[in-house]
């Protein structure tokens, strides 16, 4: 038989157990499935605001790799790429307004999938773009006919004397800039 004292302290432990993975819970991102609908509907909205219809898809590329240029840095450490983390982190630009390396590269790699209807993937890995030093960074690539572009708004944003260097380029004429690729993981992009 349990004391009134130990069934208190019990059923406080059980409620307080409670409330804790409510929390966690809720404080989960958006599963990938709901925050694709929301992006793919973001992403249309801009999309239509920032191209016109009789655009090229490159000309499309171009005004929507300028666009994310409004976009502020906020960074982000212990990037986990979690399933579906590439739709989290574009939503989050679009409604937040700023973000990462690794959010600008989502929300680039989106907008341009919804626009062109391209192949469009994530690049992560290194850079010694920003300081001549490597660190862990993320960009968009698209492959149009054979060949891979990088597009990279946030290097083009802040990396000294880069503008327009990080739009459209082929990959293999910046591979000294992205540690030659060999430490990349690459995230195809879907909605």
């Amino acid at each position: 038989m349990f004391t009134k004292t130990e069934i208190s302290v019990k059923k406080i432990m059980a409620a307080t157990l409670a409330f804790c993975l409510m929390a966690v819970w809720v404080l989960q991102p958006a599963s990938a499935a709901s925050s694709g609908a929301t992006l793919e509907n973001k992403a249309a909205r801009i999309i239509k605001q920032q191209v016109g219809t009789n655009d090229s898809a490159r000309k499309k590329l171009k005004k929507l790799f300028t666009y994310l240029q409004k976009y502020d840095y906020a960074r982000k450490t212990g990037f986990d790429p979690y399933s579906g983390w590439e739709k989290d982190y574009a939503l989050e630009m679009f409604e937040d307004g700023k973000g990462s390396c690794y959010h600008y590269a989502a929300a680039c790699a989106f907008l341009a999938k919804k626009a062109t209807g391209y192949s469009v993937r994530i690049g992560v890995g290194q850079t010694n773009g920003f300081s001549g030093n490597l660190q862990k960074h993320a960009w968009a690539e698209v492959k149009i006919g054979a060949k891979w572009y990088i597009l990279d708004p946030n290097m083009d944003k802040y990396a000294a004397d880069s503008s327009g260097k990080y739009c459209m380029k082929k990959r293999n004429s910046l591979k000294s800039t992205y540690n030659k690729f060999k430490d990349t993981t690459y995230y195809q992009v879907a909605f």
